[in-house]
């Protein structure tokens, strides 16, 4: 039991940290890049929710087989997302940094002309999107198991 709660804590911990970062480290670099800031918004209140029914999840695991492993798999997606998560906030650290020492005429030419080019953007873009399809996928099926938000939760 008291493993439970301490694996319910950590996930917790870690689904609430991911939110964190979400807000504080990528959104400036998404809003400076013009890139999709409704997606982590949406990313955002999903992981929230999902935070909502670790509590039921960790106690119906031991019994129900489906929920243990729908806590697993997400345990295991939110590792992935972590990863996502902070390869875009090193890319955004990395392109702040840049900025700021070169701001000689070729690097703010080159600037402009790589800015009409988005490719490794919209790859972001596209990863988050799924990352957020995964996540409101585990969203779904924890109503589908039948667990029960926790209403302590702050969403």
């Amino acid at each position: 039991m008291a493993a439970a709660i301490v694996g319910e804590a950590l996930l917790s911990a870690a689904v609430e940290a991911l939110a964190e970062k979400i807000t504080t480290e990528i959104s400036e670099f998404y809003r400076s890049k013009k890139l999709d800031e409704s997606l982590l918004k949406k990313l955002k209140v999903t992981l929230l929710s999902l935070d909502a029914f670790l509590n039921d999840a960790e106690e119906k695991q031991i019994s129900k087989a489906p929920v243990k492993a729908w806590l697993d798999e997400l345990t295991q997606a939110l590792f992935d997302a972590d990863d996502l998560i902070d390869d875009i906030a090193t890319e955004a650290l990395r392109r702040k940094v840049e900025a700021r020492y070169h701001q000689s005429v070729a690097a703010k030419v080159r600037k402009v002309l790589s800015s009409t080019f988005k490719w490794p953007y919209r790859e972001m873009n596209s990863q988050m999107q799924k990352l957020f399809e995964e996540l409101e996928h585990f969203a779904e099926r924890a109503d589908n198991l039948r667990l029960e938000k926790d209403a302590s939760v702050n969403s």
